[in-house]
């Protein structure tokens, strides 16, 4: 309806435009001819008045031309064209023909009085031609926009509707009965914040209150004994400290770390970070099954682990590690940073097999000991990517800054990737962003959070 009206509208100031041209150029041709065909007027020359009124077919747009004396009385009459016919409500509607009427005056002698006047036409049949040249124009112009319209609303409704609810039906139907209690939904790019992923966020933690209950509820006590990782899993739970560009504020990764499970209750991890050597296999395999779960879905935020000199010498912890590099993701999204590397023997050699694996290597803590920058340079063959400034040297920002300038003087020398830790303070991030200190964690963006609560805030 909107349309018609438009074109309506549109097809109206047209035919006025026309009908404008037309009696301006009619206005042209007249004065053209007025001053002699007033003389063959005034002199009765009845041939020379016919003979200047042809020679005003050329122009084309006429139809008639006639040479009235006053009262109404028609002297002559030339018609330059045949009368075609032309629909009575297009005559109406548009007030056609277009005429013109100019008053032939005599000059000698002067005379205000008009002698008689000449009235010129214009062809009807060519301003009917126009009118259904621009209506068809308009109609098919408008028509297929109509179709690029529909196509596109249609390749979008299929794009941002279709494709997304397509892919989770097909995730839950290829869904086994094993994986139904635990099962999560992946969050659809682009769908965020609208209908589809508040479905998706109301599923998970639906899926997630299911799973607690499961484990938690009155007949937990009526499944066999778990296994020694289930048994882990019921006393540590993960927590995940959000690391975070401070330019923006987005996050960019997190860090891993133990809490511990009192009953229904999980106990934050300890200040200095550090996993029970008793939980470090667990967090090992919780490690690969979360980059696992975010390789699925697309997010491609890397995971810190930091292991100390103790678990390193455990002999089997590099064997486990790489264990879970055999799961699908891309280890170089996985980071061990490693504290106090010189307490621990042949280190060289127990991070040359991670290297080759991909895996992205960091020293933690930096600042806290002397050893760390020494061994920096002797790390050989290990190449790292990444330090992290320990938590007591940012503390000590802005006031005392000279080992937090030593430490991002070293990264500058060494092209190293600096993350601060424990940036509480407004203060303490304007002057580590003066330092070219991008990537931070700490309370001034958030607390460590418990996995659940990690998805609620960053996935749902």
């Amino acid at each position: 309806m909107t349309i018609c009206i438009f074109i309506v509208t549109q097809l109206f100031h047209f035919v006025q435009q026309r009908r404008i041209d037309y009696a301006q150029q009619m206005e042209n041709v007249a004065h053209t001819v007025r001053q002699p065909l007033s003389r063959a007027v005034l002199k009765g020359d009845i041939p020379q008045a016919e003979f200047i009124l042809n020679s005003l077919r050329p122009a084309g747009i006429l139809a008639r031309a006639e040479v009235l004396l006053p009262g109404g009385l028609q002297a002559l009459r030339t018609d330059f064209e045949n009368d075609r016919p032309v629909p009575e409500f297009i005559v109406r509607l548009f007030e056609l023909p277009v005429k013109i009427t100019v008053p032939l005056y005599s000059t000698e002698p002067a005379n205000p009085k008009p002698l008689a006047l000449l009235v010129l036409q214009a062809d009807s049949w060519r301003v009917y031609q126009f009118i259904l040249s621009a209506v068809s124009t308009m109609v098919t112009a408008y028509l297929l926009l109509a179709l690029i319209l529909s196509v596109s609303i249609s390749w979008s409704v299929n794009r941002l509707v279709v494709r997304p609810l397509r892919k989770i039906a097909q995730e839950l139907q290829q869904q086994s009965p094993s994986e139904l209690c635990c099962h999560r939904l992946t969050l659809p790019r682009g769908h965020r914040n609208d209908e589809i992923g508040l479905l998706v966020r109301n599923y998970n933690r639906n899926q997630q209150r299911l799973s607690e209950w499961y484990h938690q509820g009155p007949h937990a006590e009526c499944r066999q004994s778990p296994e020694p990782a289930a048994r882990l899993a019921h006393d540590f739970s993960l927590w995940l400290q959000p690391q975070v560009d401070m330019r923006s504020g987005q996050l960019v990764g997190a860090q891993m770390l133990v809490g511990v499970r009192q009953g229904s209750h999980e106990l934050p991890p300890p200040e200095s970070g550090e996993t029970p050597v008793e939980a470090i296999s667990w967090l090992l395999e919780q490690a690969g099954a979360l980059l696992t779960e975010w390789q699925a879905r697309e997010i491609t935020w890397p995971l810190s682990i930091s292991l100390s000199a103790p678990q390193l010498n455990n002999p089997d912890l590099i064997g486990r590690l790489q264990q879970q590099l055999n799961r699908p993701f891309n280890p170089a999204r996985l980071i061990v940073s490693v504290t106090d590397p010189g307490q621990v023997d042949d280190l060289n050699a127990l991070l040359q097999p991670l290297q080759q694996s991909g895996v992205t290597l960091a020293l933690d803590n930096i600042g806290t000991a002397a050893i760390n920058l020494v061994w920096l340079g002797q790390s050989g063959s290990i190449s790292l990517s990444q330090l992290t400034i320990a938590p007591q040297v940012v503390a000590l920002l802005p006031d005392d800054s000279a080992v937090a300038r030593m430490i991002t003087g070293l990264a500058g020398v060494t092209r190293l990737k600096v993350v601060a830790a424990g940036v509480e303070t407004r203060a303490q991030r304007d002057w580590l962003l003066s330092q070219g200190v991008y990537l931070a964690q700490g309370k001034y963006w958030s607390v460590a959070l418990p996995l659940s609560r990690f998805r609620e805030r960053y996935f749902f």
